[in-house]
């Protein structure tokens, strides 16, 4: 368990990440307007039937950065809703209205909360491309300024785990990565988590050998099975481990793939995604702010590919970009756990400044407890 958090920790630490809050002023908020920095973004962007979401219209506020290139505030999305109330308040007038609001694709219904705030509900049956598009114009009220349709695309729950990833600073929306969860269940055929000896080879292996081979395995299966380690568990591409004396849990899923658009199938991946939180494997809701939470995402294990990750510790860069948000654990069979994850995440668009742009995660799992 150790070597694992130490893993885990060594490619946390190994980013060289850093950020800090700031609060935008009024004039900030402005510029971000005029300046196209809107985006629409989902509470929860991955649905299951009839479920409910909030989707809002923000705007981006960019970093502000000190003469050395470092930056001072982070760059963070305002809902649009509050911006507006805060712009009245100072007397500026706002650059956009909303208006017609419509879903495009996969059906479900919208309530308007307000002008920039709505609740959709996804649909009771799957649509077609598992996908959900809504949209949205924004209407100038100066004539300076050009008229905007945003795009939202949501997702319905159709696999394992399913992650979609929003910075839209860095360019990255509505990514999404998922796999299906690997690992045979124990049954009355494969009660073990030690493979079976294949029989071809065993008939060629002395009466005496195989004796004392198939002794040793009954052995190994006991031991096993008396002890926490699931072996099949442990192998799988989606699984957990809880370490009870620091009271720690680690996540990790292998071989996460891109899904490639409405009509296409989830291509075969190599995304390694990897969740750190305090606490242990309980149903119910854990807040992701404690020391040991940490998610660390990268598509591709080739160097110089570009991550999502936050952390609430480490080293001096990397605990400045701060995890915020939830992960819930809601349904455990002894076979698998379930739940969701709801983070905020950072990512450096170029790779080569010292800009962290502020994304969100939002995603369902289904794995396995190795030990």
């Amino acid at each position: 368990m150790k070597r694992y958090l130490s893993i885990t920790a060594f490619i946390l630490l190994s980013a060289k990440l850093f950020a800090q809050n700031g609060r935008a002023s009024d004039d900030d908020l402005a510029r971000a307007m005029r300046g196209g920095r809107l985006s629409l973004n989902a509470e929860k962007s991955v649905l299951s039937a009839s479920e409910q979401t909030q989707i809002n219209i923000d705007v981006y506020i960019p970093p502000a950065t000190n003469s050395d290139g470092d930056f001072i505030t982070d760059g963070h999305p305002v809902h649009m809703s509050d911006a507006a109330h805060t712009l009245a308040s100072a007397g500026i007038p706002v650059s956009y209205h909303a208006q017609n609001w419509k879903i495009l694709q996969g059906g479900g219904s919208l309530d308007i909360v307000d002008e920039y705030l709505v609740r959709y509900t996804a649909p009771s049956q799957t649509p077609p491309d598992n996908t959900m598009v809504i949209s949205v114009e924004l209407i100038p009220t100066g004539h300076d300024l050009p008229k905007v349709v945003l795009l939202k695309t949501l997702y319905f729950e159709t696999g394992d785990n399913i992650f979609a990833f929003n910075v839209p600073a860095s360019g990255i929306n509505d990514a999404r990565y998922s796999q299906k969860t690997t690992g045979a269940k124990a049954s009355a055929t494969n009660p073990s988590t030690v493979a079976a000896i294949d029989p071809a080879i065993l008939a060629r292996i002395p009466a005496a050998d195989r004796a004392r081979l198939l002794a040793k395995k009954s052995q190994v299966d006991a031991a096993l099975q008396s002890s926490d380690v699931n072996l099949v568990s442990l192998t799988s591409n989606a699984n957990a481990i809880f370490d009870p004396a620091n009271n720690v849990t680690v996540i990790k899923f292998i071989g996460l793939g891109r899904d490639m658009g409405p009509g296409s199938h989830t291509a075969a991946g190599s995304g390694v995604m990897m969740i750190t939180y305090t606490g242990g494997l309980t149903k119910g809701v854990h807040p992701f702010n404690g020391n040991s939470n940490a998610i660390y995402f990268t598509p591709d294990i080739r160097p110089g590919v570009k991550v999502c990750a936050c952390s609430m510790q480490g080293n001096q860069s990397l605990q400045k970009l701060h995890c915020g948000g939830t992960l819930t654990i809601t349904s455990m069979d002894g076979d698998f756990i379930t739940g969701t994850i709801s983070s905020t995440v950072w990512n450096n668009k170029t790779g080569h400044d010292k800009i962290f742009n502020r994304g969100t995660v939002y995603g369902v799992f289904k794995i396995r407890k190795a030990y």
